[in-house]
């Protein structure tokens, strides 16, 4: 199993403990262009009330987190953008660790579809930016944001998530030539709540299975 610093395991505590991993059936996001697809058996809510359970010292771990990770990285930043609206708290995190101003990224309504639309502050042509959100599934909404930051005339230096999913939005990422940072990979989450008995084996591979087929 990958070792967890301390602070990971902190986050990885936090959000179980608080009820912000959830286990049983579930609608995503992917559902809306695929309602056929089967129900996820894991459910994974970061975010503040009234929408979800965090706390803001959740958040200001889980910022301090993905500071120190893209510290690791090597990644140079200039701006930090938060994809509505989970990933802004954790934005304003970063910013506030990294001394580097928030790139308000934001969305408009179509019929029942959100759509991240334009950047909102003051910035200069070509700086570079780092798009920020609670976990990546699929791509789709990664992809919405770094058109609107590319169209803004920046750079998209990363994008920082506390959880990868592991259902391919990475790899789609990647391709195409952006760099995706994740503290936790879905399976590295799961296999340290195996080991401090939050979870059964069982249930870990019940949902890893679920995500390998549904890629």
């Amino acid at each position: 199993m990958e070792e967890l610093n301390v602070l990971e395991r902190r986050v990885a505590g936090r959000i179980y403990n608080r009820g912000a991993v959830k286990f049983g059936a579930f609608k995503l996001k992917l559902h809306e262009k695929n309602p056929d697809a089967p129900l996820s058996p894991i459910y994974v809510t970061l975010r503040l009330p009234p929408e979800g359970p965090l706390t803001d010292g959740d958040i200001e771990d889980i910022g301090q987190a993905i500071y120190v990770m893209v510290q690791q990285a090597g990644v140079e930043f200039d701006l930090v953008g938060g994809i509505p609206r989970a990933g802004e708290p954790i934005a304003k995190a970063v910013s506030r660790l990294s001394g580097r101003p928030l790139l308000k990224l934001v969305k408009k309504i179509e019929g029942d579809h959100r759509k991240i639309d334009a950047v909102d502050g003051e910035y200069a042509i070509g700086l570079r930016v780092l798009i920020i959100d609670d976990l990546i599934t699929q791509a789709d909404t990664k992809k919405e944001a770094i058109g609107v930051v590319e169209g803004a005339k920046l750079v998209v230096a990363a994008i920082a998530v506390l959880i990868d999913r592991q259902q391919g939005g990475t790899e789609e990422l990647e391709k195409t030539g952006y760099k995706l940072l994740a503290i936790f990979p879905l399976d590295v989450l799961l296999d340290y709540y195996v080991t401090i008995g939050k979870i059964s084996q069982i249930k870990r591979d019940e949902v890893m299975a679920y995500i390998a087929d549904n890629r």
